[in-house]
């Protein structure tokens, strides 16, 4: 995969969907992860974002879910716990978000465990 442009300036090189197999959290927080066609650097010592990259992900993220969500977390796991290292990743968690506003970022995508679940 090859980004249009830098980190985050151009919609076509991140994708937001659902966490398909979400952690056993309240069912209030509705867990999302950004994928992206970008690295988002990490420190090669720790493995654990860079300040840059911790710096721009929440840039995104405020302008994202800032306007339309009042309580929201970000994260993104260091090398160690990540799952799918092949396509890179951070984690957003919303409570009690609107369902519509959900719909329109995630384009109306829903988890495997709520597929599977049915």
């Amino acid at each position: 995969m090859t980004p249009s442009a830098a980190p985050f300036q151009d919609a076509s090189d991140t994708k937001i969907l659902y966490n398909d197999w979400p952690y056993g959290i309240d069912a209030d927080i509705v867990h999302l992860v950004v994928w992206t066609k970008f690295e988002l650097e990490d420190d090669a010592e720790t493995g654990l974002a860079t300040p840059e990259s911790r710096r721009e992900i929440e840039a995104y993220v405020q302008r994202v879910f800032g306007q339309k969500t009042k309580e929201f977390v970000w994260f993104k796991n260091w090398k160690s716990l990540k799952s799918v290292h092949a396509v890179e990743h951070f984690h957003v968690m919303l409570y009690r978000p609107d369902k519509e506003f959900v719909r329109e970022i995630t384009g109306g995508d829903v988890a495997m465990s709520d597929k599977c679940a049915a």
